[in-house]
């Protein structure tokens, strides 16, 4: 178990490197695909994999050879979620590794998504799991438009720490250790849900609306870090609607947004 230690720790510390997106697209009839990216910087994947093999493990152990993102996993998220799998495929690019999933709905009201799904599977591939509530969805379609209702997860204080240095206070000498720390643990971390409608946003009560789609959720870490002033808001924020209009995150703080739209 020992030599399992420092791949743990690793793998913990390089989950700041995540890239994880999700799209929702939805008919007007209430069906609907999700497709979902998740990735790591190739050299974060290629360091897990040296560290793992150092540590004895075999090509076999899974989760301790880089094999982060799977389709063993993605069909799991499936069942998670109550859709169906449609199919998957790993993927590389200049800077990134991972893998991408499809997925379908006959029906979102049925849809079981949480904010951290993606990181939640990696978690509970290792044993952990995610306490999150997921979003709840109403869906009603009329004769010349259709009505989503979606229900925000409870937003919680306590949901500071869930962002970096968020709530943070005390010693400013290690604040900006902190900071410091914090700038090399989570460089490239970028997440994203965002709804995409396949018709026209006739009204919407959603903050975050460009052309047919509605951002749910998204922090992009780099850009909160390049900001000075984001920064401090992060440091300062004492509820979640302290953080609206901080470059690099987009946070829905209204608890029901609801989007009608037509063809």
């Amino acid at each position: 178990m020992r030599r399992l230690l420092p791949v743990l720790f690793l793998a913990s510390i390089c989950s700041g490197c995540i890239h994880a997106t999700t799209l929702i697209t939805l008919k007007p009839d209430g069906s609907g695909t999700i497709d979902q990216e998740m990735a790591m910087k190739a050299e974060t994947l290629a360091m897990l994999r040296g560290f793992a093999q150092s540590g004895g493990a075999k090509s076999t152990d899974k989760g301790l050879t880089g094999d982060l993102f799977t389709e063993e996993q993605a069909r799991k998220a499936a069942a998670d979620m109550g859709v169906q799998f449609v199919s998957g495929a790993p993927f590389k690019t200049g800077e990134l590794e991972g893998f991408r999933a499809k997925y379908a709905f006959d029906d979102i009201r049925k849809l079981k998504m949480k904010m951290d799904q993606q990181t939640a599977q990696m978690a509970s591939s290792s044993g952990g799991g995610s306490s999150e509530q997921p979003f709840g969805f109403d869906f009603s379609r009329g004769a010349s438009s259709s009505v989503l209702t979606i229900h925000m997860p409870e937003q919680k204080n306590s949901q500071l720490s869930q962002f970096p240095m968020g709530g943070a206070g005390g010693d400013t000498k290690e604040n900006e250790q902190a900071m410091a720390m914090m700038k090399t643990m989570m460089a490239g971390l970028y997440f994203d849900v965002t709804l995409a409608i396949d018709g026209r946003i006739v009204k919407s009560n959603a903050p975050f609306v460009e052309g047919g789609r509605v951002t749910l959720i998204q922090m992009d870490f780099d850009k909160l870090m390049s900001n000075p002033d984001a920064l401090k808001k992060m440091q300062q924020a004492k509820d979640l609607t302290a953080l609206q209009n901080v470059p690099g995150l987009k946070v829905v703080t209204t608890p029901t947004l609801t989007v009608e739209f037509a063809r």
